[in-house]
């Protein structure tokens, strides 16, 4: 492969890019990481030091000056982040378009569970990638894709709320040597683990049990019903790629469709994020949403865990914004509509009429077009693996060196 100098800029909170970073070096290329934050650079099992690289501790507008002067020094052919809508990375983008330099993208996976995004010069509505169904049926037939293996990475949310307890108490312990430093997330994280800390354990003394009955009792009855699976506020999929400021907009808008053009007998199944951290007061504002609608409250069901894939089974239909809920509902035959901008949100797949429309016209997806187009994006920009244990790490360090190297072998370099 070609001797490449890559850029590791902000990554998840995990070892995932000093990993990536040593696997890359070892087949040849040239590695240099810039750490933000106290995070960054006690993200790796070893400390991120292990890696060639720059703390930047200036002030965010000295940052386009201080990727150019990077740039220009080291060389750099390719750029690495996590999170294309993250303020620190927005100079260095501009950077890259500008100078027809590779950017490559991570994000969490477009399908779900054990697979990771990896796509070149943006991720969900900076994607390339097309919204037409007839180019996924001609990408898939030639090139003879066929049903794709997907390994089970396993791991617990404890491994995954150990790395961001990890990365947060660091940015706090060296808040003083990167003083300037702002996270992406609106919310702190101490108070966000004190909203996981209130939510977790009435989850597990009695939410989940009332939770299991409502759902049990939804599959059991006849009435039809809906499906909102919610997002979480502080994701920029809501912020940046939607037209909600927030999901209180997003239920409002919802319900108050519901209540005027859905079927009389038909309920709203409206199920929270597994890790929102209680912010917002949900059951309360279903609740007042249901009184200025003067919706019987019993066609309005609160779910804070529950089985998905069950509901998305027998659902109706599934509203959403533009969550990877959408993927897997699709590919249960759930009809779907997306309310934001969605990688899957094309004709043949996603119902293309307004709101209102859906609760009476909604059809289901067409199953070839949507074969067709997980086997596509799976070839072209998902990779096996997750983020956060050390299984699914290293077959996302594998798959993205494979990535890079067919690259080359195409001439896409």
């Amino acid at each position: 492969m070609i001797s490449r100098s890559f850029l590791l800029l902000q990554g998840v909170a995990t070892p995932f890019f000093s990993e990536l970073g040593k696997a890359l070096e070892k087949s040849g290329h040239r590695v240099l990481r810039i750490n933000f934050s106290g995070g960054d650079l006690f993200s790796g099992r070893y400390f991120s030091i292990g890696l060639k690289h720059i703390n930047f501790r200036g002030k965010p507008d000295e940052l386009a000056d201080f990727y150019q002067q990077v740039f220009t020094q080291h060389q750099i052919t390719d750029v690495l982040l996590f999170g294309d809508t993250r303020p620190v990375h927005q100079a260095a983008i501009k950077h890259c378009q500008a100078n027809n330099i590779r950017l490559y993208v991570y994000e969490e996976g477009y399908l779900r569970p054990n697979w990771v995004t990896l796509d070149r010069g943006g991720v969900n509505a900076y994607s390339s990638l097309p919204k037409d169904p007839d180019w996924y049926l001609h990408y898939a037939a030639k090139h003879k894709l066929g049903k794709p293996k997907n390994i089970n990475v396993g791991g617990s949310l404890a491994i995954r709320a150990w790395h961001d307890i990890r990365y947060h108490f660091s940015n706090l312990l060296l808040h003083y040597y990167f003083p300037y430093y702002e996270s992406h997330r609106p919310e702190r994280a101490l108070k966000e683990y004190w909203g996981w800390f209130k939510r977790f354990p009435m989850l597990w003394l009695y939410l989940n049990k009332q939770s299991k009955k409502k759902v049990a009792k939804l599959l059991k009855d006849d009435s039809p019903f809906y499906l909102l699976p919610l997002q979480l506020d502080a994701d920029s999929q809501i912020r940046v790629h939607s037209p909600f400021k927030n999901l209180t907009e997003v239920i409002q808008t919802t319900v108050a469709s519901f209540a005027n053009h859905a079927p009389a007998e038909s309920r709203l199944v409206i199920k929270i994020h597994p890790l929102d951290p209680w912010f917002t007061d949900f059951a309360a504002l279903i609740k007042q949403q249901a009184e200025k609608w003067q919706i019987d409250p019993q066609r309005l069901v609160y779910l804070e865990s529950g089985d998905l894939n069950a509901l998305l089974d027998k659902a109706k239909g599934t509203v959403l914004v533009n969550s990877t809920v959408g993927t897997s509902a699709l590919a249960r035959g759930c009809p779907v509509i997306a309310l934001g901008e969605a990688i899957y949100d094309m004709p043949e797949l996603t119902f293309q009429g307004s709101l209102d429309q859906f609760w009476c016209e909604a059809q289901p997806p067409n199953k070839a077009v949507f074969d067709a187009f997980r086997s596509s994006i799976i070839d072209l920009c998902q990779i096996n693996g997750c983020f956060y244990y050390r299984k699914g790490i290293k077959h996302v360090v594998r798959g993205s060196l494979a990535y890079f190297e067919k690259e080359a072998r195409q001439g896409k370099l």
